[in-house]
């Protein structure tokens, strides 16, 4: 994340045990899905191939989505010290 223009620390740096415990989580829904396809067959296709089709589905979305993303930054701060720049240049 860039905050006035500088680039802050790495977002999970010194979260250990809370990205360790998300990985455990992600890892289970994963292996879990997987689990579900073992009992994929052609009489009963639907039940299982949806099930593994949404565990797999969160596997990828909590961290993309819920857990946030590495490379936001803060568009307001950079502007406002582009411009505090450009005044304090002219």
């Amino acid at each position: 994340m860039i905050v006035n223009g500088k680039p802050t620390n790495h977002s999970g740096q010194g979260r250990f045990w809370g990205n360790l415990l998300m990985t455990a989580v992600c890892f289970v829904l994963f292996c879990g899905s997987l689990y579900a396809m073992g009992w994929w067959n052609l009489d009963t296709a639907w039940v299982p191939g949806l099930i593994a089709l949404g565990l797999a589905m969160l596997t990828y979305l909590i961290p993309q989505q819920l857990l946030g993303r590495s490379d936001s930054v803060d568009h307001e701060a950079i502007h406002v010290e582009a411009t505090a720049a450009r005044r304090a240049g002219h």
